[in-house]
C-alpha cells in the first residue's frame, strides 16, 4: 500500500465507533510481507477477519483502508496487505505475478488464523481491481475463505489487456510517448504490444533483465482528472516503473476458469455499470460462471475507482450486508 511520508494511517472514517489499526508483517515463500490490520476497538470474542488485496498499480491497498475501517465497524478484522514487492514488502521490485500473489492471500490468511483474537475457521477475501481477481483466485484455491467479495475485478487477463490496447486509448508502444496514458492511438497496437511484450521475455531469458515502464504503458486509460491524480500517485510513489513481464503474466490469469471452484462458498461482486477500466462485463462473466450462493450488485456510476472511492459507504453496504449473511461476527465456533 502506499502509506504517507509521515506514517499515518489514514482511514478517512465518519464518526462512528472507534477502530484500531496494527503494522504487521508474516512471510509469504520466504519474504517478509508488510501489512495494516484494521479491527473495532469494541468487540466481543474472536473476530471473523479478511485478507484485502489491493490492484496491479499497488496504489488501491492504500485506498482499501477506507473500506477496510468500515468492516471493521462492522466487526471485522481487516488485513490490507502489501503483495510481494510491493510498498514495504520483500520480493522483486513490482513484479505482479498473479499465483504468487494468491499464495501471498493464503499465508496471510494462515497469518490471522494464529492470532488469538481472530476466529481461524471465520475467514474470507476482499479485493479491488486487479486485487479482485486476485480475491476470486484466491477463493477457489483456499477453502479455508468462506466469503470473497470482489470489486470490479476482471474475469480474463488476456481480453482486458486486448481491449484496453486495442481499443481509442491504446497504440504503439515502441517508447514511451504518449505520458502515462499510454502511446498514440492506432488499429494495429495491440499486436505491437504483444510482440513488445515477446521480446521482452526473450530478453529476460538471455539475459535476466527486463524493460520497466510507466504503467500507462501496460494499461492505456483515457485521460481524465481522475486518471492523472492516479498517474501522479503512482510515478511518485513507483518512480522506477513496472516490469513489462507483468504484462506476461497476466496474459496467463483467467479468474474467469477458476471461479466455478468457489461454491458453496459465497461470492460477491461490486461493479458499476461504467467501469471503462475493467467494463462490467467482466463481473458479468463471473457470476455466469460462478455457483450458489453469489451475488452481483451493478452500480449506476462510479467509475472504476467509484467503489473504494465516492461510493464507499455504499459499497460497505453491500459488502456488509453479504458477510453479515455468510460470514458473520459472533458465530465463532
Amino acid at each position: 500500500m502506499i502509506v504517507p511520508a509521515d506514517n499515518e494511517i489514514r482511514l478517512d472514517l465518519p464518526d462512528g465507533p472507534r477502530v484500531d489499526t496494527e503494522i504487521v508483517h508474516f512471510y509469504s515463500d520466504g519474504l517478509r510481507l508488510n501489512g495494516v490490520l484494521v479491527t473495532p476497538r469494541e468487540r466481543a470474542g474472536a473476530m471473523p477477519a479478511l485478507v484485502a488485496s489491493h490492484g496491479w498499480s499497488g496504489a488501491v491497498n492504500f485506498r482499501v483502508l477506507p473500506l477496510a475501517g468500515r468492516l471493521a465497524r462492522r466487526g471485522y478484522a481487516v488485513l490490507a496487505l502489501d503483495h510481494r514487492g510491493f510498498g514495504r514488502s520483500e520480493g522483486a521490485r513490482l513484479r505482479c505475478d498473479p499465483y504468487e500473489q494468491v499464495r501471498d492471500v493464503s499465508n496471510a490468511a494462515t497469518y490471522l488464523a494464529g492470532r488469538p483474537e481472530i476466529d481461524g475457521s471465520a475467514l474470507g477475501v476482499i479485493g479491488a481491481s486487479f486485487g479482485g481477481a486476485i480475491a476470486v483466485a484466491a477463493a477457489a484455491a483456499d477453502e479455508r475463505l468462506r466469503a470473497c467479495v470482489a470489486l470490479v475485478p476482471l474475469a480474463d487477463g488476456r481480453r482486458w489487456l486486448r481491449d484496453l490496447h486495442a481499443g481509442p486509448h491504446g497504440g504503439p508502444h515502441g517508447d514511451l510517448n504518449g505520458g502515462p496514458h499510454g502511446g498514440p492511438h492506432g488499429p494495429g497496437s495491440w499486436p505491437a504490444f504483444l510482440d513488445r511484450v515477446a521480446r521482452d521475455e526473450a530478453e529476460r531469458v538471455r539475459t535476466g533483465l527486463g524493460e520497466r515502464v510507466p504503467l500507462g504503458t501496460l494499461m492505456p486509460l483515457p485521460p481524465s482528472p481522475a486518471a492523472d491524480a492516479e498517474a501522479a500517485l503512482i510515478a511518485t510513489a513507483y518512480p522506477e516503473g513496472y516490469p513489462l513481464e507483468n504484462a506476461r503474466l497476466a496474459l496467463g490469469f483467467s479468474p474467469e476458469q477458476l471461479v466455478s471452484a468457489i461454491a458453496p462458498r459465497a461470492l460477491c461482486l461490486i461493479t458499476p455499470g461504467d467501469d471503462t477500466v475493467i467494463p462490467a462485463e467482466h463481473s458479468l462473466a463471473l457470476h455466469a460462471r460462478a455457483g450458489e450462493p453469489k451475488a452481483l450488485h451493478l452500480l449506476p456510476h462510479g467509475g472504476h475507482g467509484g467503489p473504494m472511492g465516492e461510493l464507499v459507504d455504499t459499497t460497505a453496504e453491500l459488502a456488509g450486508a453479504f458477510l453479515a449473511e455468510h460470514l458473520p461476527p459472533g458465530a465463532a465456533s
